[in-house]
């Protein structure tokens, strides 16, 4: 595969150019595989050099987002979305106006994008949200009609319920226009329908992976060897994520020694913080360490090199977590609610699927329950976590058939 690769995300990279988590995983793989990779993205654009270990130079060309100003009010794309509102009885003053900003911020980042596209040039466009990011897709596709253009679909961005503009935001334009649009599980899929219809063939599932290889370091269930039992979970402190329901769940905890390491931090660390010392702070028998936000690879690197019992999700709503992942990657049992995607992913074989309306009780009985497997069911989970990471999460394998198909659909063929 060679050519330009036009990566759009709205967080590619943070305002410093550094990589964002998604854009970590995938980068190795896209610099190895095409010519030259652009990023754009809500802090800029700018062109990657070497593997994308050091920070991505970025620009903002102010003449993008002004030229999306004046244009977005004049577009065809944002009436025919207003007429949309309009016929389903919801047009007022606040959603046309979400409907505007949306055009601008598509159009912006498909004007930073543009010069670096050229005619007669192989060129692919992959827009990781099927949000503004997909629209300056579609955007680029028209302009450079022998691009090939793909865009994934993940949660807020095709979820009515998380986000109930989503039917009006260029859904249907970017389904026509691209050539492929790939939801990262089965329910995303069927999230995605129902915001707008596409054409037969177009909306394919393909999941999204966590890049590098297996993890070949193995660990024995550390419960087994110390009496420590070890608990790690992995989220942005967010509301939506619930880490105060985990620590809840930890309060009721009665199985001997526990320690519980969460990675991450976000908008409410210091509430989370504060939280868990106050349920948790006075327990001689339960150690608490919470890092703080932390680069990808040093996710990566904890994963490799400290041993855990079972990993923990409680969040209210999931696409499919590559934190999730990650941890099966190092072959770590699951812990993590029946929401979203992730049923497709975790099941009795790697760990416990508790209903999220259980809540507090259902987490602390499934820790219980975890603690207590006789050591060679321990084993077993852990085998088979990283045998499915194997199977079906390996980043670079799914990039494969996300571009091989995009490929194949531009010149009528299978990939082989």
């Amino acid at each position: 595969m060679s050519g330009t690769l036009v990566y759009l995300s709205t967080c590619a990279t943070d305002a410093a150019g550094v990589p964002g988590a998604f854009l970590y995983q995938e980068l190795p793989w896209l610099t190895a595989h095409f010519d030259r990779v652009i990023v754009c993205g809500h802090a800029g654009v700018g062109v990657v050099t070497g593997k994308g270990e050091t920070p991505i130079r970025l620009t903002r060309p102010f003449c993008g987002r002004l030229r999306a100003m004046l244009t977005a009010p004049l577009s065809r794309d944002v009436w025919r979305e207003i007429a949309h509102l309009k016929r389903d009885g919801k047009l007022n003053a606040v959603n046309a106006a979400k409907v505007m900003m949306f055009a601008v911020r598509g159009r912006t980042l498909a004007n930073w994008a543009k010069p670096y596209l050229h005619a007669g040039q192989a060129a692919t466009l992959y827009a990781f949200w099927m949000s503004y990011d997909a629209y300056a897709a579609a955007l680029l596709r028209e302009k450079h009609p022998m691009a090939h253009a793909v865009a994934r679909g993940h949660a807020f961005d095709i979820d009515i319920a998380r986000n109930p503009m989503n039917p009006y935001l260029m859904k249907e334009k970017i389904g026509r226009v691209l050539d492929g649009v790939y939801p990262i599980s089965r329910d995303a899929m069927a999230r995605l329908l129902a915001c707008a219809p596409f054409p037969e063939g177009k909306v394919r599932v393909l999941p999204m992976g966590s890049a590098g290889e297996q993890i070949l370091k193995r660990f024995d269930p550390p419960v087994y060897g110390d009496g420590v039992f070890r608990v790690v979970s992995c989220a942005n402190m967010l509301p939506i994520k619930q880490i105060p329901l985990l620590i809840d769940a930890l309060a009721r905890w009665r199985g001997g020694r526990l320690s519980w390491l969460h990675i991450g931090g976000g908008e409410q660390e210091a509430a989370v913080r504060a939280y868990a010392a106050q349920m948790l702070g006075g327990r001689d028998d339960i150690h608490v360490e919470i890092t703080g936000a932390v680069p990808a690879q040093q996710v990566q690197a904890i994963f490799a090199e400290r041993p855990f019992d079972v990993f923990v999700n409680t969040s209210r709503s999931e696409g499919v977590p590559v934190s999730i992942m990650e941890a099966m990657r190092a072959g770590v049992p699951i812990i993590a609610p029946d929401v979203g995607g992730i049923a497709e992913l975790v099941d009795a074989q790697i760990g416990f699927l508790y209903a999220p309306g259980g809540g507090v009780q259902a987490v602390r009985d499934a820790l219980a329950a975890m603690a207590a497997l006789p050591l060679a069911q321990a084993q077993a989970l852990r085998e088979a976590a990283q045998l499915r990471w194997q199977e079906r999460c390996q980043s670079g394998v799914l990039l494969a058939k996300l571009f091989a198909g995009a490929l194949a659909e531009r010149v009528g063929e299978l990939p082989g």
